[in-house]
């Protein structure tokens, strides 16, 4: 009897789990960009394709920035995004950063760029930016130390202090990859 109560409990579970959820609906989505989701479609043709923007160099880690398209001949669907990947004694951080946010991510490194310690009355700041996908550019300044620090960031991961030289490479380089990725837009 007993055994019997626990599968038909069971039984309710399972059914109850399974109400509101529609058949084929994708319940654990962890893409947090568009392309990503675009490219995590199923029962389409989905063509990936990849390239090499530029480096950044960072005292022992390198920054990567490569270029990223994706589209269906299915659909006719197309999604392009830069890829900044961190490389650092063999660890390995990344982010996808959409078509769409490459503009307010380039005018954050501008403000980053160009803050002063003063951009508040108050005795500190913190400026920051965060992509969909957690990449994150920061300023952080204060009165008693005059300057401003900024740092780029992947998810919850340590911030990486850039200097202004470096910021300046950073914003070049993801500008340049913009750029090959609107060459390869049709012209209208």
């Amino acid at each position: 009897m007993l055994m019997k109560t626990i599968k038909v409990l069971a039984l309710v579970l399972l059914i109850g789990a399974g109400l509101g959820t529609p058949a084929g609906a994708q319940t654990n989505n962890t893409w947090s960009t568009d392309i990503e989701t675009f490219e995590a479609q199923t029962n389409l043709i989905i063509v990936k394709g990849f390239g090499t923007g530029g480096t950044v160099s960072m005292g022992n880690a390198v920054l990567t920035v490569g270029l990223k398209e994706s589209y269906s001949p299915d659909t006719g669907g197309k999604w392009q995004a830069v890829v900044l990947e961190c490389n650092e004694d063999g660890a390995r951080e990344w982010a996808v950063i959409d078509y769409a946010e490459i503009e307010s991510l380039l005018k954050a490194i501008d403000f980053s760029r160009a803050a002063t310690y003063d951009v508040t009355g108050l005795p500190g700041f913190q400026a920051s930016y965060r992509t969909k996908d957690g990449f994150r550019v920061m300023a952080l300044g204060s009165h008693r130390q005059s300057v401003v620090e900024t740092y780029v960031q992947f998810g919850g991961y340590r911030r990486i202090q850039l200097d202004s030289d470096q910021m300046s490479q950073l914003r070049n380089v993801i500008e340049q990859a913009r750029d090959s990725l609107d060459a390869l837009k049709p012209v209208k």
